[in-house]
């Protein structure tokens, strides 16, 4: 892969997780700043919390992998973890967001938040659904290049 696009890459990683923190430090300001915090607030902000640190761990291990594919290490066995931890970082993201979508429009009687709910939720599975498909590509680019090395 060029260079010029893994760091490209690197910069919108680094974006990204400077924006997600950014919005965690704004949501606790937030709520610790007001007065007579509702408990479902709190809870709403704790998921939201939740949701952008899953992202954090998800472009963490993205960077991980962008090294691997500098390196030309990214069909080691080492490099499945990494995909394992973007999966598992992505579905852990979208949940919390879907749920207080569908929590709040249930409560709100705005079906259309109800409907935004429920269209991350089926994206978060989208989303892992093919995370699962791209680490079968891998596994099986892993194996054949095994297989070029031993007849090389």
């Amino acid at each position: 892969m060029s260079p010029v696009v893994i760091l490209a890459l690197r910069v919108l990683l680094v974006l990204v997780g400077l924006g997600a923190a950014g919005v965690q430090v704004t949501i606790v300001v937030a709520v610790a700043t007001s007065g007579g915090v509702v408990a479902t607030v709190a809870v709403y902000a704790v998921l939201g919390v939740v949701a952008l640190a899953a992202l954090e761990v998800g472009l963490v291990a993205l960077w991980v992998l962008l090294a691997m594919v500098r390196r030309g290490a990214i069909f080691d066995d080492g490099a499945f973890r990494w995909v394992r931890i973007v999966t598992v970082a992505g579905l852990a993201a979208a949940l919390p967001v879907a749920a207080v979508c569908v929590h709040y429009g249930e409560l709100d009687d705005a079906p259309g938040l109800v409907l935004i709910g429920g269209g991350v939720a089926v994206a978060g599975a989208v989303y892992t659904l093919l995370m699962m498909v791209m680490r079968g590509l891998l596994q099986n680019a892993t194996v054949l290049r095994r297989e070029l090395d031993e007849v090389v």
